[in-house]
């Protein structure tokens, strides 16, 4: 079981005595260094006077997130559901302007903004720096010298649905200039990204659209920690930092509104489970950090916070770039991702894409074979990914049924963000609402849908038993069932804990002996349930344990 409390030693700083925490040292320069930060594409014209404050938020970002990326949380076999995930980090960072960075707006905003983002404790202390790099140790200047790229926007670009959505509302629909900001990573998801890159250029111009790819890693076998719940910040840190360059005040991120609210789909998504990474109270953190750290107010928004991810879709089929979806990337396992199979299909990330997919009708710009497991007939096996998979399901038909005042009993989550917003609260909470009310109307249209068309199939008992369809509508049958059997479970009995059934030779019927008979999806579970048994009579006939609760 890995330690819950951390020491990060940054930049070569030493310390006499770590009290007993595990002991983290991360170096960015130097013969020690084990975090690599490559920031691509900048002209060498945009670094006259930079301000050392925006050199130390880019490494503060980047040793925050090869921390996260360092320190195992305890790997998926932990069976507590966060409390063994939820670390203790205490970072001693050396800074250029220590003064500025252990003032309370600052030292404060950090902790509190990181610790909610990963639901963890984050501490920060800062040191004075000897000897710092200066930026252009982290930068590849572009090799066409360019110089007079002049951007309205500055965009977090990962290359899934709704980052390429915002590019093309930016670049196609309002006819912006933009800067992608990107992470370099795994080259099969960065040559995709290079595709829907150069598409955005084909169509809008190539002097409308500089990409700029950074790359931000651990070094060697340090890299123990896929989950990364604090990339948001590194990449709010870099984009703002990117844009001073240019001279903006404003920083676009793009998800939809049902990831970013992130109102759990189910019980056991919690903690650091459930992404916050851009949730209405990290983008209010990113403002407070930014505004105190760079010494102006940085305007950090989600233009797409009220729309769900199948209207997203949609504004790319308006804009007529459809045909770039293949490219875009959802699928969390990369490792696993080939040519024939860029998306897993069992992750959430997976799940919700391909729900979206079909519901905006651009199938055919994002073909079912594109995923290693098809989304309604592709067998699951138990596990964690079933469970979402059932989950999300269920929540969409949980939600599509409740009413007002149901929904934000069932969700109150949402009365602790809605003061993140200008507006009222009440009109936040009716937003809030309607998307959760479209999302869900989708889903559970779509589900319906893949129903019809796989009817024969149900009826036939063809499909796999581990599909998501058919395990589904199992375990609706049971959910029906379970309370009728529980209610004759205690009825008056002969005092024995078995009782006599007989089933038909069409198993069509359950005969209970002395207290009735159950037919259609209660009998159907109860014999499947039963299993074999000897021929009495022209029947099967058997005991079944009945319990009493």
């Amino acid at each position: 079981m890995p330690k819950r409390e951390h020491l990060v030693l940054c930049g070569g700083v030493q310390e006499r005595s770590a009290s007993g925490r595990h002991v983290v040292r991360l170096n960015l320069h130097g013969s020690t260094a084990n975090v690599r930060l490559r920031i691509s594409d900048i002209a060498q014209k945009l670094l006259v006077s930079v301000p050392d404050r925006l050199l130390d938020l880019i490494e503060i970002a980047t040793y925050v997130y090869a921390a996260d990326g360092a320190i195992s949380r305890g790997g998926p076999t932990d069976r507590e559901m966060g409390a063994h995930w939820r670390r203790s980090l205490v970072f001693r960072i050396p800074v250029r302007q220590p003064e500025l960075w252990g003032s309370e707006p600052l030292s404060s905003g950090l902790a509190e903004t990181l610790s909610f983002l990963s639901d963890e404790q984050y501490a920060f202390e800062f040191v004075a720096l000897n000897d710092p790099p200066p930026l252009a140790a982290y930068l590849e200047f572009t090799p066409t010298g360019e110089t007079t790229f002049s951007p309205d926007e500055v965009i977090l670009f990962s290359g899934r649905l709704d980052s390429f959505s915002g590019a093309v509302e930016e670049v196609i629909g309002r006819r912006n200039k933009v800067v992608l900001v990107s992470h370099r990573s795994d080259p099969k998801v960065a040559e995709a990204r290079k595709q829907l890159v150069e598409g955005l250029r084909k169509r809008a111009g190539y002097d409308r659209v500089l990409h700029v790819p950074v790359l931000a890693t651990l070094t060697g076998k340090l890299n123990v920690e896929p989950t990364h719940r604090t990339r948001s910040f590194l990449f709010a840190a870099l984009g703002a930092a990117i844009g001073r360059l240019f001279g903006l005040d404003r920083l676009r991120f793009f998800e939809n509104g049902v990831v970013s609210l992130n109102l759990p789909p189910v019980e056991q998504v919690v903690g650091v489970r459930a992404t916050r990474t851009t949730h209405p109270q990290a983008l209010a953190g990113f403002r407070r950090i930014l505004a105190a750290a760079l010494g102006v107010p940085i305007d950090v928004s989600n233009p797409f916070l009220w729309l769900t991810k199948a209207e997203v879709i949609r504004q790319i089929a308006g804009h007529e770039c459809a045909d770039l979806i293949r490219y875009t990337r959802s699928c969390t396992r990369v490792r696993d991702m080939t040519i024939l199979h860029p998306h897993c299909g069992k992750c959430s990330q997976c799940i919700d894409r391909r729900f979206s997919i079909l519901a905006a009708g651009q199938a055919a710009d994002d073909p079912a074979d594109a995923y290693n497991v098809e989304l309604f007939t592709g067998e699951r096996p138990p596990g964690p990914d079933r469970e979402m998979a059932l989950a999300y399901v269920r929540s969409a038909s949980k939600v599509a049924r409740m009413d007002d005042e149901a929904f934000f009993a069932e969700f109150g989550e949402v009365s602790r963000f809605v003061g993140y917003f200008p507006e009222p609260a009440d009109l936040v909470a009716t937003q809030v609402l309607n998307l959760h009310r479209r999302h869900a109307s989708t889903v559970c249209r779509i589900f319906d849908d893949a129903i019809s068309q796989h009817a024969s199939a149900l009826r036939e008992g063809s499909l796999p038993e581990c599909c998501l369809l058919v395990l589904k509508l199992s375990r609706d049958d049971r959910a029906r069932v379970e309370p009728q059997l529980s209610r004759a479970a205690q009825l008056t009995i002969p005092p024995t804990p078995e009782i006599r059934i007989a089933i038909d030779a069409d198993r069509r019927r359950v005969v209970f002996d002395g207290w009735g008979e159950l037919t259609g999806a209660g009998a159907e579970l109860i014999i499947a349930l039963a299993g074999p048994f000897g021929p009495a009579e022209g029947a099967r006939a058997g005991t079944l344990p009945i319990h009493k609760k």
